[in-house]
């Protein structure tokens, strides 16, 4: 099991979990918001009927929460007013007004009953830590409950199930605030690798790219996204030493290979791109009068992805002429340097935007 920032509660810890909502609750008092949004293994929602404080317990809408916590089936019983939750391994009964829930094999006991509001059933929130092993937490200065189960942060290689990457802490929306490499149960913790979300999750391969035989670990990330930006990560670890391989970088590679310029014109502007000595132009159409909206050069830091083609690593990185505009991408492919123990630039071609797809 994994032991993150969020420490994990075991079902010997629910009590424990529901003192920590309720003294979250006091404490939080003087700056206390209506509860509006449910935060479910980082994807974050407004439900229809809104979590509520009963009695110091928090209560959250289950038809709500099972939309992101995984397995949860649910039944109701219109006639005896129950509700099966159905977790995979267990068949888990609510009877409304109740304050046990009957399992197949164990009884759940209720700091606050089960109960119908405005048609939705809610229950404890501290009743997923006993169902999923779950982590919640209570914001009620942003009127947010979180329920967390760690097992959703843990990626796995589709080479080798034993090959996984995990966070050392993730945020309130899924960054990954460090990460843990795992081989065959041996561990290296990477604490300057940040990035992902809940919706775009880091990658990790088990393949070969230094050429010896021997798979190597591959990660690819996403740092930022933004409106013209999205900042890829790669890493390559070697599997036995658990050691980082050093890559050459964006920067470097452009500072050795590529040499561009933007001539403005008055009715257009020309695009010059020279990568070891073959040169592209391309011409612009543009008559406005101000043209300081276009950079002096191509930048090629602002869109950058990484991922494997045919067991080599390769870079896409988009040259911006603006900061919305572009004008094509360099395509890199690395190879191994033996002797200096680091991937290099193998090839670097440069393409038109119109070329691209090609």
């Amino acid at each position: 099991m994994i032991t993150r920032k969020w420490t994990k509660m075991a079902a010997s810890g629910a009590i424990a979990a529901a003192m920590l909502l309720s003294t979250a609750v006091q404490a939080q008092a003087a700056h206390k918001k209506d509860l509006e949004f449910l935060n479910v293994n980082h994807y974050v929602m407004t439900p229809d009927v809104k979590p509520v404080i009963v009695n110091g317990t928090v209560l959250v809408p289950l038809n709500t929460v099972k939309e992101y916590l995984k397995p949860m089936g649910l039944r109701w019983d219109n006639k005896n007013k129950t509700l099966t939750v159905n977790t995979g391994t267990d068949q888990v009964t609510l009877k409304m007004a109740s304050d046990v829930a009957e399992g197949k094999e164990k009884t759940y006991a209720l700091s606050v009953p089960a109960q119908l509001m405005d048609g939705r059933v809610m229950a404890p929130a501290r009743f997923m830590t006993e169902l999923y092993d779950a982590e919640v937490r209570l914001d009620t200065k942003d009127g947010m409950v979180y329920i967390y189960t760690p097992e959703v942060d843990l990626l796995t290689a589709e080479e080798n199930s034993n090959v996984k990457l995990y966070p050392v802490s993730a945020s309130k929306y899924g960054r990954y605030e460090g990460m843990v490499v795992e081989v065959e149960g041996r561990k290296r913790v990477f604490k300057d690798w940040h990035g992902g979300e809940a919706t775009r999750k880091p990658v990790i391969h088990y393949q070969d790219v230094t050429g010896d035989g021997k798979p190597d670990v591959v990660v690819f990330y996403v740092d930022g996204t933004g409106t013209g930006l999205y900042a890829g990560e790669m890493h390559v670890v070697d599997a036995g030493s658990l050691e980082e391989i050093p890559i050459e970088s964006l920067e470097q590679a452009v500072s050795s290979h590529v040499k561009s310029s933007i001539e403005k014109e008055a009715d257009h502007f020309t695009v010059k791109v020279t990568v070891d000595g073959k040169e592209s132009v391309q011409k612009f159409k543009d008559d406005s009068k101000d043209k300081s909206y276009l950079f002096d050069k191509l930048g090629f830091g602002a869109v950058v992805r990484h991922r494997l083609a045919e067991g080599r690593l390769l870079t896409e990185a988009a040259g911006s002429m603006s900061p919305a505009g572009f004008a094509g991408d360099l395509r890199i492919t690395y190879r191994f340097n033996e002797e200096l123990n680091r991937f290099e630039v193998d090839d670097m071609e440069y393409r038109r935007l119109e070329e691209r797809g090609q």
